[in-house]
């Protein structure tokens, strides 16, 4: 058994080293790190009502569209670390992490599967070490933790296309899986649609109806609730689409142009690297349709460059016509395969001397780059996260009475005092609705709202005591 453990340690050493420093980068001062808003606080409820109160909840967070919500699957995967951690939201942070870690070596694996060892070693430190990535993991929200969901995606993609019609299984969970992380990836559904088409021979009518019942497993809590609330979901999907309009031609153009803008700058952004903002994505592109026009390497399949640029299109028409205001996020599918296409290209070079040495020069930059970033976010003393919070509202609870009332009131930016309603429920003292004479406590946030009459600061939330 130790011969055992031994041999895989030393077989994969480079990646388990990485797995290490992700690991290591986002633990480190986690509290401090973590962001305790909206997002945050909703998670650490559904953890409460789910511990606390009923342990079935059929579904998780709503959505911008007011009266659409996701699936529970995902605040369920965070709900044992909140047992954990006693229902700290300190808890979610840790499991968000743990997700994290886990795209990690899915970034691993699928770019050793469709690219190489090597392009799964320079795709996996990409998750690592990217500071966006890091904070998406520090984040606790599922749209940002579904780049794991879009590589297995497009792992499965990949193999279902090799005749592997085994995992198609696999796929329909997966997809049943998008609505509790997020709608943003429902264009997945037309791409393997063409896939689906293409590709030939088509599966057995046994094996796409096991699909279809894998596909409803992680639907099934959302048919339920859609069942007991009569569809009202469904049927306000069906007429925001009916009564949606893309506008005049010229501003189609102007949309489809924002669009392809966010697609082709997203790589870049989550680089942080200050070169031409189009740069990583045309070099991508372009150079999975060299590879492919002339078959070499990867490039001898056509999967590759037909459906990387399938998606691209896929996703920017089906936010053409959305029918709700479209937030960047919204496209993270084609800029994760850009970024993981890119890391494809870069596994390619490192098999020749001089293209290694390429590899290594622009890694080095990047990991500065993004570890400055990091440094800059461990040294700011003006944020506002979970720890600066739950500090505030313990130099509150712990000078209390049992049985005795107090009032907190807030001075705050709009959208700024999230967090601090559960962190009170979670130490057993609520405060009053009403104004508490000699007893009344003033939370502002950020501190420069009312700097001279702060008595106890946290971060960039201070805390105005009883006269």
């Amino acid at each position: 058994m130790k011969n055992v453990f031994f041999k895989f340690v030393k077989n994969n050493l480079p990646f388990l080293v990485i797995i290490g420093i992700a690991a290591a980068i986002r633990f480190y001062r986690l509290p401090e790190m973590a962001s305790f808003d909206f997002d945050q606080e909703y998670t650490a409820n559904f953890a409460w009502s789910v511990i606390r109160e009923y342990p079935i909840q059929l579904i998780g967070q709503g959505l911008s569209i007011p009266g659409m919500f996701m699936g529970p699957l995902y605040f369920y995967f965070l709900t044992p670390f909140y047992l954990i951690f006693g229902l700290h939201p300190v808890g979610g942070a840790v499991g968000s992490v743990v997700l994290g870690i886990i795209a990690v070596a899915v970034y691993y694996y699928a770019g050793n599967k469709l690219f190489g060892s090597p392009a799964g070693l320079i795709l996996a430190l990409f998750r690592a070490i990217l500071y966006r990535k890091i904070e998406d993991d520090w984040s606790v929200t599922p749209a940002f933790s579904s780049d794991v969901i879009i590589i297995i995606t497009w792992l499965l993609f990949y193999l279902y296309w090799k005749e592997n019609n085994k995992v198609l299984p696999f796929i329909g969970f997966i997809f049943g899986l998008y609505t509790s992380f997020h709608p943003i990836l429902f264009p997945f559904y037309l791409v393997f649609l063409f896939v689906l088409l293409v590709r030939k021979p088509w599966p057995k009518i046994k094996l796409v109806v096991f699909s279809g019942i894998t596909f409803l497993i992680p639907v099934a809590p959302l048919i339920i609730f859609e069942f007991l609330h009569k569809f009202t979901e469904v049927n306000k999907l069906i007429s925001l689409f009916q009564n949606s309009s893309t506008g005049t031609s010229i501003l189609i153009s102007q949309k489809i142009t924002d669009l392809l803008s966010i697609v082709m700058s997203g790589p870049n952004q989550l680089f942080s690297l200050n070169i031409p903002v189009f740069l990583i994505s045309s070099v991508s592109i372009i150079f999975v349709a060299f590879i492919t026009l002339n078959k070499m390497s990867f490039g001898r399949e056509k999967f590759h460059f037909a459906f990387l640029f399938l998606s691209i299109i896929i996703f920017i028409f089906y936010y053409l016509f959305f029918p709700a205001n479209i937030i960047g996020y919204y496209l993270s599918a084609p800029i994760v395969l850009i970024l993981f296409y890119f890391g494809g290209l870069l596994g390619l070079l490192a098999h020749k001397f001089l293209g290694k040495i390429l590899v290594v020069i622009l890694i080095s930059c990047i990991g500065l780059v993004n570890m400055e970033l990091l440094n800059i976010r461990w040294s700011n003393t003006t944020i506002t996260t979970l720890s600066h919070k739950d500090e505030i509202v313990k130099a509150i609870v712990i000078g209390q009475l049992e049985g005795k009332d107090f009032f907190v009131s807030y001075i705050n930016l709009p959208g700024w005092n999230f967090g601090f309603d559960y962190l009170f429920k979670l130490y057993g003292k609520v405060p009053k609705k009403d104004y508490v004479p000699m007893n009344s406590f003033t939370i502002v946030i950020p501190k420069s709202l009312s700097p001279d009459s702060i008595n106890i600061s946290s971060g960039n939330v201070g805390l105005i005591l009883p006269k």
